[in-house]
């Protein structure tokens, strides 16, 4: 749903699946083959791929892993797209501020958050780079620090049931 949202509502040429080795905020025990294979799974529309560039680039932080990327894809625009959920959290994120002044940032509402992550400390801090839902199609244009949100319809779903759904015989 959040990468079709962002090819919908966004105009992206395309949505890069960045599969993570580990989120360091997370204990798992789920393995990154079959992360990767549960994503394939979903069978992917051509302006959607996997990417691997946290795995390749050997980087466990997601401000580390921008770093490189624009280096090694400095001819790309970026948005970087996460659910509502992230908003919340992303205080605990190495670095988060220069995360949210590196390029725009869409943010996908997701069931059950409520007003929580549109009150916390990011959104609080950033109301100022706040650019209206309606002028979401725009965001690759906006320098950083910018930030919209998204409230597509919502699937009550987790992404983790969907994809052991996907996987299932």
């Amino acid at each position: 749903m959040v990468a079709q949202c962002g090819l919908r509502d966004l105009g992206l040429d395309e949505v890069w699946w960045l599969v993570s080795p580990g989120n360091p905020l997370k204990k798992s025990t789920d393995n990154y083959d079959a992360r990767v294979a549960s994503v394939e799974a979903l069978g992917l529309p051509r302006d959607m791929k996997i990417s691997h560039i946290e795995r390749d680039y050997g980087t466990q932080y997601t401000v580390d892993m921008l770093a490189k990327l624009f280096t090694r894809h400095a001819d790309k625009q970026f948005v970087w797209m996460m659910g509502a959920d992230n908003l919340s959290q992303m205080p605990k994120w190495k670095e988060w501020q220069v995360i949210m002044h590196s390029l725009p940032i869409a943010i996908i509402a997701r069931p059950g958050k409520g007003l929580k992550p549109r009150l916390g400390q990011v959104a609080r801090q950033y109301s100022g780079a706040r650019i209206d839902e309606q002028f979401s199609h725009k965001i690759a244009e906006f320098e950083a620090p910018a930030w919209v949100y998204l409230t597509p319809p919502l699937n009550a779903q987790s992404s983790t049931k969907i994809r052991a759904a996907k996987t299932q015989p």
